[in-house]
């Protein structure tokens, strides 16, 4: 199978996050001991249903899976560039070895 170091994938687009776990610890470094990165997104839905209309955004991060593993539901997390924290709302992996991690406000 082929392995390739996930992270160059986020040097170019990825961010720096901080989480702050349900136990009290903090998660800012990668497996590797580097800054944690974090591709982050802020993706716009419009969802129509009969005469029900939604419109949302749902910020998300994508992580590297190994990185994030420690990271729970209910967990915040801080964003480079943003000015508030947000709180995990899901964590799917996606099957490369990525994690998307969905945000609430």
């Amino acid at each position: 199978m082929f392995q390739e170091d996930k992270h160059h994938f986020l040097k170019d687009f990825g961010v720096l996050i901080e989480f702050q776990m349900l136990n009290n610890q903090t998660l800012n470094k990668d497996i590797n001991g580097e800054p944690l990165l974090g591709i982050y997104d802020k993706t716009f839905t419009d969802s129509t249903l009969g005469y029900l209309a939604t419109k949302n955004d749902r910020p998300r991060l994508t992580c590297v899976e190994e990185d994030v593993q420690s990271v729970l539901k209910g967990s915040t997390v801080k964003i480079e560039g943003e000015t508030q924290t947000f709180k995990v709302f899901d964590i799917s992996p996606d099957g490369t070895g990525f994690s998307i991690i969905e945000l609430s406000k």
